[in-house]
């Protein structure tokens, strides 16, 4: 903190334990694909609030888009934090909006930990789409054009405390191929904000409760959930 500045009131980025399993054999002829639901929450006392731009200060598709992040301090101010995240558009999942890259991986792997696959899906659109904890108003939300290019040439993205992110089983990409796989015992591993060394790309209040994970039985055409995470 700099001398004379308000302390921040930092976010603090979790992912709640993932659900809404089911096994998809129609996407892709021939594949089997594991689905389900995830969520990102903001548990800390502050916003997370990050802007994309360009280097000439717009946002056009096919543009790979720099990252601040902007942090609130107690007495109501703001400042930017540079960070080494990056946005693009989605141009093959149907979305039409801009993503935040490499913003949560998902691993599954046998319970012995031998790393199975990867989830098909990349990229994140960060607004307030579900509600957790709060009682408040949701602020990023299509009012403010979240995830697309604003009036300001920058793409606004972010999740208000005691709110947070659903990605439903349904969607795009929001899978894992499991053909060939067995049937058997499995955990599915999930992060958000995965780190570069010992931090994550963007500040906050508190790193440790960034995973989480569930225990499922994969079967011939559905999934049992076995047990998960309960850090939150």
């Amino acid at each position: 903190m700099r001398a004379g500045q308000s302390p921040a009131k930092l976010p603090d980025l979790a992912m709640l334990p993932p659900f809404d399993f089911t096994i998809d054999t129609t996407t892709q002829a021939g594949r089997r694909l594991l689905r389900f639901s995830t969520v990102q929450v903001n548990v800390g006392p502050g916003r997370f609030r990050i802007l994309g731009f360009d280097s000439d200060g717009t946002a056009n598709q096919g543009d790979v888009l720099s990252v601040v992040q902007w942090i609130k301090h107690e007495d109501g101010t703001w400042t930017p934090r540079p960070t080494t995240a990056q946005m693009t558009w989605s141009f093959d999942d149907g979305h039409d909006h801009w993503h935040l890259l490499d913003f949560q991986k998902f691993k599954l792997v046998r319970l012995q930990s031998e790393v199975l696959g990867n989830v098909a899906k990349t990229g994140f659109c960060s607004f307030d789409s579900y509600p957790y904890t709060s009682s408040r108003q949701a602020f990023y939300t299509s009012e403010r054009d979240i995830c697309q290019t604003n009036s300001n040439g920058k793409v606004l993205m972010g999740t208000s405390r005691g709110w947070g992110d659903i990605y439903r089983w349904s969607i795009a990409f929001q899978w894992i191929d499991i053909t060939g796989l067995p049937n058997g015992d499995y955990k599915l591993r999930v992060l958000v904000d995965p780190p570069l060394g010992s931090r994550g790309k963007f500040r906050e209040s508190d790193e440790s409760n960034n995973r989480s994970w569930t225990k499922i039985h994969i079967g011939t055409s559905s999934v049992t959930i076995l047990d998960k995470s309960r850090n939150l």
